[in-house]
């Protein structure tokens, strides 16, 4: 199997486990993102050692979040 044919395999894997949870759960589509959401941000953490932190200052109305 190539790249894409593994990337489709584990999506297709993937959903249809989201699907067999939420049909036996009766989960709904907000709680199943979530799970998901936090899922990703673990993987992120653990795998790529990133860390999240709070900015000391907001940021100004006027200020449109681009740094450049």
């Amino acid at each position: 199997m190539d790249h894409n044919e593994q990337t489709d395999a584990f999506l297709y894997d993937l959903q249809n486990v989201v699907n067999r949870f939420r049909t036996e759960f009766d989960l709904n589509h907000a709680t199943i993102v979530g799970c998901l959401e936090m899922i990703k941000i673990d993987y992120l953490t653990d795998s790529f050692d990133v860390t999240f932190e709070q900015d000391d200052q907001p940021l100004d109305d006027n200020d449109d979040g681009d740094p450049f």
